[in-house]
């Protein structure tokens, strides 16, 4: 991600499209009213050094006031409907325009020859027109509200400085330029730069789909959606809204607005049968005529005949039954957000899928497999000294801390204590503690960390580098992360340092991931894994649910911008067969699941896509 950052994903960023064309006002135009160039110098046609250099005091009120205006606040576009729009075009479509022409005719009859029966048919008519377009309306307008109240509630803050004064504030009024402080637990407001001081480390799952954090140093571009789970540091915001990475990966949802799969299907079945019946209407009509039958017979006739030609209550059928369905997954806790998406669900061919939340817990776990190399220790002596690398008796600081924690009895710990303690350091890449024994008085320091690093330290490396060396390679072909703990020997604190042994942690599956998988298999559903992840990780997951090993890396498909994407016809042509028989891609952004997608989608498949991220949204969609 951003420069200075100790992360093992994906060494470069897709160049994102800068989202739909002339989107918001005048932004990215000179005073000319020429489009601003795509250049890294300027935001939104500004020159980013002139609005990036915020003194250590802040922006004034006035200024951030200002930049408000220009720049606009700090939220994603919405595409706004027009409801009262959105019911008048329910009314318009083929099948509700031939239930009016029907409804005017017998109307019509009804008033020239005073007919009660055929008022009640008008009325009959009217009931199936409204009960055709208000079902399927009403329940649509429920999922919105639903989904509406749930973003209400979801509205960030952010910790500003400005005018040397730190409060808090709803993070839609940042402005770039705007000094935020950034701590362990809270998120990212904006797209930001790090100022001077220690490294954090950041959450990037719901973006990249990375399982553990990465580490930031100053000048690092922390990005808004991501999460700061140690450490504290100012930033200054160098994008807002829809400038930012989320924001213009928003865009590409943004872009797509068509018609679902069964509303396609079911306006075909319309169009053909209101087709065939206008013909058939249109050559009993002038026949009646032609042999002298009275014109107001020959037209009710018509009526009734135009009526049972046409399935009037299909549509209502079909959408009462979908909205029976939409009942039954809200009792699961589902959000039904289009009627039509139950059938598609049920007609799905291809489930592309994100890894990291969607198929894996988002959540590291401790495995059993320890490697050991030395003699004379157990599994459970090496998980203790590493608990004593850490402060148990606080509440962990990161992830992996709590994990060994939870993996050892934490009263037998109160036996020891520390003198000394290093909490880990991005730099040094490991925690260090000097422990003293109560009852006995011994000392002793342990460390924990990365493998590499804590090898090098120890005075017999060169008789165990091989195997430490060979171990750590091939859990990393597996995907699985490794943790090292050493101790000095002898019952001293100057002791040499004795390599022990390797914790392993993983991102295991969900419990019913391979059940889910499996049952899908069995309805006829291929399911392929998308994920921002390392490719190892990737395959070593694909493995244990039995998705298959061949998993694609990025560098297969290219990096196209968000309008491109919308444009191009040729994806299926060009990618579909590569992401047909591809089992799964590994290390991709956003554009690149938008392209799988819709490739496979040109191919004529009916495909679904899963995820919890933000890098998920336009595949979504």
């Amino acid at each position: 991600m951003g420069k200075g950052q100790s992360s093992d994903g994906a060494d470069s960023e897709p160049l994102l499209a800068g989202g739909k064309a002339g989107s918001s006002g005048d932004y990215g135009t000179d005073g000319a009213g020429t489009p601003e160039l795509d250049d890294a110098r300027l935001y939104m046609g500004v020159e980013k050094e002139t609005l990036m250099n915020t003194p250590e005091e802040g922006l004034t009120e006035q200024e951030a006031l200002r930049r408000l205006e220009l720049f606009g606040p700090n939220k994603l576009r919405e595409k706004v409907h027009n409801l009262w729009w959105k019911l008048f075009l329910e009314f318009v479509q083929p099948m509700p325009m031939m239930i009016w022409m029907a409804i005017a005719i017998e109307s019509l009859e009804a008033y020239l020859h005073d007919s009660t029966d055929s008022w009640i048919d008008v009325g009959v008519l009217v009931m199936l027109q409204l009960l055709n377009v208000l079902v399927g309306f009403v329940e649509e307008l429920k999922a919105g509200d639903a989904i509406a109240a749930l973003r209400e509630s979801l509205k960030p803050e952010a910790i500003v400085k400005r005018e040397g004064k730190v409060y808090s504030m709803e993070a839609v009024n940042l402005v770039v330029g705007d000094i935020v402080c950034l701590g362990a637990g809270g998120a990212i407001p904006a797209d930001c730069v790090l100022r001077a001081g220690k490294p954090i480390q950041v959450d990037q799952a719901a973006l990249t789909g990375e399982s553990l954090p990465v580490t930031m140093f100053a000048g690092g571009d922390a990005k808004m959606g991501s999460t700061v789970t140690r450490g504290e540091i100012e930033a200054t915001v160098s994008a807002t809204g829809s400038q930012t990475f989320f924001g213009k990966t928003a865009d590409l949802v943004q872009g797509v607005d068509e018609l679902g799969h069964f509303e396609k299907v079911l306006r075909e079945i319309m169009i053909l049968l209101v087709a065939m019946g206008v013909t058939i209407c249109a050559i009993v009509f002038f026949y009646l005529l032609t042999i002298g039958v009275d014109f107001w017979e020959v037209l009710a006739f018509n009526v009734v005949l135009l009526v049972a030609s046409i399935p009037i209550a299909l549509r209502v059928v079909c959408t009462t039954t979908l909205a029976l369905g939409c009942h039954e997954l809200a009792a699961e806790k589902a959000i039904v957000a289009r009627l039509s998406s139950v059938e598609e669900l049920a007609g799905m061919t291809i489930l592309c899928s994100d890894k990291t939340g969607t198929l894996t817990l988002n959540k590291m776990m401790l495995q059993h497999d320890l490697p050991l190399f030395a003699k004379g220790v157990t599994r459970d002596e090496v998980l203790q000294l590493a608990a004593l690398a850490a402060k148990w008796w606080e509440p962990a600081k990161d992830a992996l801390d709590t994990l060994v924690l939870n993996a050892v009895d934490l009263p037998s710990l109160d036996a020891f204590e520390h003198t000394d303690y290093t909490p880990f350091d991005p730099t040094i890449k490991r925690t260090e503690a000097h422990i003293r024994v109560k009852a006995s008085g011994e000392e002793f320091k342990v460390s924990k960390g990365a493998p590499h690093v804590l090898l090098e330290m120890c005075e017999a490396k060169e008789t165990i580098r091989g195997e430490v060396e060979s171990k750590v390679l091939e859990l990393a072909h597996r995907g699985i992360r490794s943790l090292a703990v050493m101790r000095t020997s002898g019952g001293t604190k100057e002791g040499a340092w004795e390599f022990l042994g390797i914790l392993t942690f993983l991102d295991p599956p969900r419990p019913d991931t391979k059940h889910t998988i499996d049952c899908a298999a069995d309805f006829g559903v291929s399911v392929k894994m998308i994920t921002g992840d390392h490719r190892a990780i990737a395959v070593e997951t694909c493995r244990v649910l039995g998705l298959g090993s061949n998993v694609l890396g990025a560098e297969k498909l290219p990096l196209m911008k968000a309008e491109d994407l919308e444009k191009c016809t040729t994806l299926g042509r060009d990618y579909g067969e590569l992401c047909r028989k591809a089992d799964g891609f590994a290390q991709v952004f956003p554009e690149h699941k938008y392209l799988i997608v819709e490739a496979l989608r040109q191919q004529g498949l009916l495909v679904g896509m899963t995820g919890d991220g933000v890098n998920e949204a336009p595949a979504l969609k």
